[in-house]
């Protein structure tokens, strides 16, 4: 313990230790002390450093070149002063082109609220007009599609039709009955395959004449154009069986029991025949797809005048509610953005978070500053606080609120100062490989003497009573578990029991019971 901390000790010990005498009655005689009720004190004697209750570094939170320093070291700054800033000039730009976007967005608004002009009406007026005229003209080349298949279809008709009965039927005998004879000789098989083939295209042209009877704008005209080219693709293939019949050189004409040539006229007839079917075929589809176009036409015209109906009822219809919240919403999105820009702006300047003062100015106009490197520092002008380590051995006994008298090396004894505890840390801090726990104390009052920075010797009050008997810890006697106290009572020396308490920072023992007021203790026996 410091030589000043040992003063202090004494000396409150002298004013709250009861009022003792000791008697010497010359050499050989016994030391006592007659014991009185005083003030009991249980005391930490520490140093620690004063320091400012806050002291902050203060930086850039983004990368620039340094714009303006408004203050330097030792002036007294307050709680959001600008004390630097970077350059904005980019980002003033940006903020000019969001507000602009807050602007053109009002003016979308305004512009909904207030409806469509006459102008626009107008407009959205003659394009519905137009797309009704052009889904007009679409039906009626819809309508023309239609009937070009249906003249297809009955052209297919006649043409299969006279390449049946006008063509090939002169090469049959009874070619219309139920039983039709080919009158050539030929390979049995094709010849039974075209006898059997021509009853039934007999039935098949019966039927089909009657559904090309019937045909209309509003028939069917895809199904029948697939029965036509199902009914066409069977006479070709019967045609094509004729026409290698009536080519093979080996089959013959029979008349009148010999066996002639196959006359020409009759190759010429099939071929004719099978030329007009594949003519037939070919302008089905062509009809087909025709008809398939002008469909798909009318769908888009009727798309067409669909969406400029309903853009002409948009135009005329009130402003809906929920296109009004959605231009609100961007509003406020484009009022986000100016205020996240406003935000980047922030981060360009430097502002004191406390009243204080500032001491440390590490930055020139110009200069390029890293982002998170100190550039100000301040600290606060509040009333300074003592920084101190208390070891593990006396942290039990120090709390919040103790008070603590205090020396400074920089001004000595004879300048005391009054400090209470603020705060105890929870953790350890290891200090030359001992354990200990940051405590603050705040010292009572400002004090210009007090600067951050100077040594501080600390002698806290952790325990205080009053009215308390107490003897030096050295003369307890330890019998058999019991204390005791030699107390001389009308010159005799006598052991008187006594229950103790808590031991003071000056080694005295608090005498709970087994003393009273005036009792004479023996500090020392005579010598025999």
């Amino acid at each position: 313990m410091k030589k000043n901390a040992v003063y202090i000790l004494i000396g409150i010990f002298a004013v709250g230790l009861a009022i003792y005498f000791l008697f010497k009655n010359g050499k050989g005689q016994e030391q006592t002390l007659v014991v009185h009720p005083g003030d009991f004190l249980q005391q930490v004697s520490v140093s620690g450093k004063v320091a400012a209750m806050e002291s902050l570094d203060l930086s850039f939170e983004q990368t620039g070149r340094v714009s303006g320093v408004w203050v330097k070291v030792g002036d007294k700054v307050s709680v959001w002063q600008i004390l630097a800033s970077q350059d904005t000039a980019q980002i003033a730009a940006q903020l000019a082109e969001a507000r602009a976007g807050v602007d053109a967005q009002n003016a979308k608004l305004e512009q909904l609220l207030a409806g469509a002009s006459s102008e626009d009406i107008a407009v959205s007026e003659t394009a519905a007009a137009n797309a009704e005229t052009g889904l007009s003209n679409a039906k009626v080349s819809l309508d023309d599609a239609k009937q070009n298949l249906i003249d297809k279809l009955q052209d297919a008709y006649t043409k299969a039709d006279d390449a049946v009965l006008g063509k090939t039927d002169q090469m049959f005998s009874n070619p219309q009955s139920g039983n039709p004879q080919i009158i050539f000789n030929s390979d049995n098989q094709l010849q039974t395959d075209i006898n059997w083939e021509r009853l039934l295209i007999g039935q098949v042209l019966k039927k089909w004449r009657e559904s090309v009877l019937s045909l209309s704008l509003d028939s069917d005209l895809f199904g029948l154009e697939k029965e036509a080219k199902s009914n066409l693709q069977q006479i070709k293939n019967f045609l094509d069986k004729i026409s290698t019949a009536v080519n093979n050189p080996s089959n013959c004409y029979n008349t009148g029991g010999s066996c002639g040539s196959i006359p020409t006229a009759w190759k010429t007839d099939n071929s004719t025949a099978r030329s007009n079917i594949n003519t037939a075929l070919s302008n089905i589809s062509l009809a087909e797809e025709k008809l398939r176009t002008e469909q798909s036409n009318v769908k888009i015209a009727e798309g067409s005048l669909k969406t400029a109906q309903n853009q002409l009822a948009l135009k005329k219809a009130p402003a809906r509610s929920s296109d009004i919240a959605l231009n609100k919403a961007q509003i406020k999105q484009a009022e986000a953005n100016v205020q996240n820009i406003l935000a980047q702006l922030v981060k360009k300047q430097i502002k004191s978070p406390i009243n204080g003062v500032a001491t440390v100015v590490d930055l020139k106009v110009g200069s390029i500053i890293s982002a998170d490197e100190t550039a100000i520092s301040v600290i606060s002008n509040d009333v300074l606080q003592i920084e101190s380590y208390v070891p593990e051995k006396n942290i039990s006994f120090v709390k919040v609120g103790d008070e603590a008298a205090i020396t400074l090396d920089a001004y000595g004894d004879d300048a005391p100062f009054s400090a209470k505890v603020v705060s105890v840390d929870p953790a350890e801090t290891i200090r030359d490989g001992v354990s200990t726990y940051k405590t603050k104390l705040q010292f009572a009052s400002k004090d210009d003497r007090v600067k951050s920075g100077m040594t501080a010797n600390i002698i806290i009050t952790t325990g205080k009573k009053n009215n308390v008997i107490a003897v030096p810890q050295g003369i307890i006697i330890n019998k058999g578990g019991q204390r005791f106290v030699k107390v001389k009572e009308g010159g005799v020396i006598v052991e008187k029991a006594v229950e103790t308490g808590d031991v003071s920072s000056l080694g005295q023992m608090e005498i709970v019971s087994g003393l009273k007021d005036g009792d004479i203790v023996v500090l020392e026996q005579a010598n025999k």
